[in-house]
C-alpha cells in the first residue's frame, strides 16, 4: 500500500514521537477502537504501553487531545488531497463520465478507511456520538478540499451530469452512503461473508443513479 494510505505519514502532531510517545499512541488507538474512547482511561493506556501515565501529558495536554491527533489525520483526508486530479481521471475519450469519476473517487476513500480500519471505527464511533467532537472533527477538514469539492461539483453540473442538489446535500449524500456501507462491513458485519467488490459495484451504482439528472 502506498503514502498516500499512511495516515501518519509526514503527519504534524506524529511525526517526532519518541519511543515511548509511538507506544502510547498506538496502545490509545488499540484501546479507543476496541472499548471506546470513554470507556478508557489514561492509565489504561499507559499500562498497556508499559510507560508511565505521566509519559502520556509530556505530549498530549489530555485524552481529547490524544484522541484529537489520531483522527485529525484522517479528517484531513476524508476527501481525496485533490479532487481536482480526480476530476481529469474522469475523462474518457474526451467525455467526463460521473460513473467512472465517483467509482474512482470511492474505491480511494474506500481504500483509505479500509488500510486504517482501527482509526476509522473510532472516528465512526466518536463523529456518531459525541457531539463535541463531531464538531471539533468536521473543523479540521481542509477548507481547500471543499473548495476543490464545489469546483469539481459545479462544473459536473454545468455539463448537466450532475443532479442540480446543493452541494453541500450532495456531500451528505455521498458521506451517508460510503460510511453506511463501511459501517455494515468493517464495524458490525463479519467481513468474510459478503462479496466486496459486488457491493461496491452496488453502492457505487446506487450513489450514480441517485446523482445523475433525469434525461
Amino acid at each position: 500500500m502506498d503514502n498516500r494510505f499512511d495516515l501518519y505519514h509526514d503527519a504534524e502532531k506524529t511525526e517526532k514521537l519518541t519511543t515511548k510517545q509511538n507506544l502510547i499512541f498506538q496502545s490509545a488507538i488499540d484501546l479507543f477502537s476496541e472499548r471506546g474512547y470513554a470507556n478508557t482511561s489514561t492509565k489504561e493506556i499507559s499500562e498497556h504501553a508499559g510507560v508511565s501515565e505521566g509519559s502520556i501529558f509530556r505530549k498530549f495536554k489530555n485524552k481529547e487531545e490524544l484522541l484529537m491527533a489520531i483522527l485529525m489525520p484522517l479528517t484531513q483526508r476524508i476527501l481525496p488531497q485533490d479532487l481536482n486530479q480526480f476530476s481529469h481521471t474522469a475523462y474518457q475519450n474526451g467525455n467526463l463520465n460521473l460513473k467512472y469519476f465517483l467509482t474512482t473517487m470511492i474505491n480511494d476513500r474506500i481504500a483509505l478507511f479500509k488500510y486504517n480500519h482501527k482509526i476509522m471505527k473510532i472516528f465512526l464511533n466518536e463523529f456518531i456520538y459525541d457531539q463535541e467532537i463531531h464538531d471539533r472533527l468536521i473543523e479540521s477538514i481542509p477548507k481547500k478540499s471543499f473548495k476543490q469539492f464545489n469546483e469539481v461539483l459545479d462544473n459536473l453540473k454545468k455539463k448537466q451530469l450532475l443532479i442540480d442538489w446543493d452541494n453541500l446535500e450532495i456531500f451528505r449524500f455521498l458521506a451517508s452512503n460510503i460510511l453506511g456501507y463501511l459501517i455494515q462491513h468493517y464495524i458490525i458485519a463479519d467481513q468474510t461473508k459478503w462479496d466486496e467488490t459486488l457491493e461496491i459495484e452496488h453502492v457505487t451504482d446506487f450513489i450514480v443513479k441517485g446523482l445523475t439528472p433525469d434525461k
